[in-house]
């Protein structure tokens, strides 16, 4: 993966492929979004500066995103849950079961619960039944997701024949998933290597005709 970033990223790219990337990406489950779950290697990243300078600074991307967050300003978790009118924790036992998380959190935060960090309790709470995700993250999902609908004016305005072309309208129409568009562009390839019923869960699994939830709520651990 770290040969993936950065300035040679984009060669490597080329030598892999899309067919075999896709496929990678397809019978490999993604990650479980919960403490403890980030990428080692990308808590040890140099970044590829565009000046092409000797500087090559590591860079743990996991503690930069608590930074830049509170650099910003970002609220904290307890302060962004009231801000989306949702109830806010009183102690750590609101927040997760998990009594190793409960710990760590205890021993970061102490028992000021209102310093906890908005992307450190995401990945600590409770998550829905049947998702992946947790309540706080899901609200700030069905805003965005309905906002980005509305703001694309190729789904509104411009959602028509001139813009796309005659074929390009009826490819969109008639369209019925994202295994279409693959069939479409790289016929074969999902008759080849895919067995399950959707693109958006792992490719190798046995076809499940009841699992229609979307792989970014329902991600395997």
């Amino acid at each position: 993966m770290a040969n993936l970033i950065g300035n040679k990223g984009e060669k490597e790219f080329s030598k892999i492929g899309f067919t075999t990337r896709m496929v990678s990406m397809g019978h490999q489950a993604c990650g479980a979004l919960e403490l403890w779950n980030y990428p080692v290697w990308l808590r040890d990243v140099v970044p590829q500066n565009v000046d092409a300078t000797d500087r090559a600074d590591h860079v743990d991307l996991a503690s930069l995103e608590v930074y830049r967050d509170r650099e910003r300003s970002v609220p904290r978790y307890n302060a962004f849950r009231r801000s989306l009118f949702l109830i806010p924790i009183s102690k750590w036992d609101n927040l997760t079961n998990n009594k190793e998380v409960i710990d760590t959190l205890r021993e970061v935060y102490g028992d000021d619960v209102e310093e906890l960090d908005l992307l450190v309790g995401m990945l600590a709470e409770k998550k829905i039944k049947g998702f992946a995700i947790c309540e706080t993250a899901f609200v700030i999902f069905l805003i965005m997701a309905s906002r980005r609908l509305e703001a694309d004016r190729f789904f509104t305005g411009d959602f028509n024949e001139k813009v796309y072309t005659r074929k390009g309208f009826e490819w969109v129409n008639t369209c019925e998933s994202l295994k279409d568009v693959l069939d479409r562009h790289y016929p074969g390839m999902t008759n080849r290597w895919m067995n399950s019923t959707s693109v958006f869960t792992v490719w190798d699994a046995p076809p499940d005709p009841h699992n229609h939830i979307p792989i970014y709520l329902r991600l395997p651990h």
